[in-house]
């Protein structure tokens, strides 16, 4: 490096001047990241080729994705706006497809698309999904279901809140100034929510009286049920169960389908028991409807009363029914199989509440007795759930008011 320099003097200020030859700067760039999500959008007219050929992939790998089983035999028609979400490596090459398709049972799967070398294979452990907890607070202005409903609250929270306290409390009957609180599972996809879980803790305040319920999980298996602020058993729920000696292999939620190679919300649970089993009705019932119900295979669908309706599916055999026929708890409606859309023998049990599917475990099962050992770890668990419920009575409530 060369330089040389000059003086300037002022009266009061020296200054030097220095011209300075650098050696020849090198300029590094890199190539972007590429490596992002893109959503594409189904327009009118559309099929799924006409869709994968915006995304610049080659007439072969085009082909090659729409002769996939879950393509074939479950992606026939899309609807309008639904959103095809696509990511790139850093070469821009499309590595994953992920997409939302209602299925013939009225579930949600989201299908998970990802290349591997140079093959196209159904791979939902891709998918990236987190459970949060929602946190809310509302003061009843005119009537507690549009109070919730304003608020936010999904209508299956809402179904199973007021089924959770039905033999404590009729949500119908709180007043103006009454207040909920409640906190709730919520799923989440890529920032956006799915689907919701089970309530974790919930409080109604009423002319100055406090309901409160918790859940527990005494196996920690998913398949809880709620408790008072005592460790009561908050409901009596059905009698009995529909399979005895059966173990629920598959609960309510979000699960991965074993056939369908998609991430599914499982509208009931699963009893694994052998075929032939004899199904019982858990409550007094009305048949109202028996048939075979697409991926359900053979199903009978029973009232209750108003509100609610149970569901059992996959049957091999019905018992001698007839729509509008009333049936006793314990009666046999039907028995195991594995019709429709299922891995083996077991029965799919789903419960209702004005249509919307509701986990059985915690609304519809006899609620067992808590033992010592059990007891002290619910105290455990109510006192962390009750700092939650602390938390949000300090917080300012939405207040919601029904025109």
């Amino acid at each position: 490096m060369l330089f040389s320099s000059r003086k300037h003097t002022t009266d009061r200020y020296q200054a030097k001047y220095f011209n300075i030859k650098l050696a020849p700067v090198t300029i590094k760039t890199h190539v972007a990241n590429l490596n992002f999500w893109r959503d594409e959008i189904v327009q009118p007219g559309d099929n799924i080729s006409m869709v994968l050929s915006r995304f610049n992939i080659s007439p072969e790998e085009i082909r090659q994705i729409t002769n996939l089983n879950i393509i074939k035999n479950k992606v026939q028609h899309l609807q309008v706006n639904q959103v095809f979400s696509t990511r790139m490596d850093n070469h821009g090459h499309l590595t994953d497809i992920q997409f939302f398709n209602d299925d013939d049972n009225g579930e949600k799967n989201l299908v998970a698309l990802k290349k591997a070398g140079n093959n196209w294979n159904a791979d939902v452990s891709a998918v990236d999904t987190e459970t949060l907890q929602t946190f809310k607070a509302v003061v009843v202005k005119t009537s507690a279901r549009g109070a919730l409903a304003q608020a936010g609250i999904p209508v299956e929270i809402r179904e199973s809140l007021r089924e959770i306290f039905k033999d404590k409390i009729d949500i119908n009957t709180l007043q103006s100034g009454d207040t909920i609180r409640l906190i709730y599972d919520s799923l989440y996809y890529r920032g956006q929510e799915l689907a919701t879980g089970d309530i974790r803790a919930a409080e109604f305040s009423h002319r100055g009286n406090i309901y409160q319920a918790y859940y527990y999980d005494t196996g920690n298996d998913g398949n809880g049920q709620y408790y008072d602020a005592n460790g009561k058993p908050l409901r009596k729920g059905f009698s009995s169960v529909p399979v005895e000696g059966a173990r629920i292999s598959s609960p309510f939620g979000t699960r991965f389908h074993p056939i369908l190679q998609t991430l599914r919300m499982h509208s009931g649970i699963d009893y694994a028991v052998a075929s032939g089993t004899p199904i019982h009705a858990p409550s007094d019932g009305t048949v109202e409807s028996f048939g075979i119900k697409g991926g359900y295979g053979n199903t009978v669908v029973l009232r209750h009363n108003d509100s609610m309706q149970t569901l059992y599916g996959h049957m091999s055999a019905f018992a001698n029914l007839s729509v509008g026929q009333h049936v006793h708890s314990g009666e046999i409606i039907g028995y195991v199989g594995s019709t429709g859309v299922s891995t083996g023998p077991h029965l799919h049990y789903e419960v209702r509440i004005n249509g919307q599917p509701v986990n059985p475990t915690s609304v519809a099962l006899p609620t067992r007795t808590l033992n010592t050992r059990e007891l002290a770890d619910f105290r455990q668990k109510q006192r962390h759930w009750n700092e939650q419920l602390a938390s949000i009575r300090n917080l300012s409530v939405t207040i919601a008011q029904l025109d």
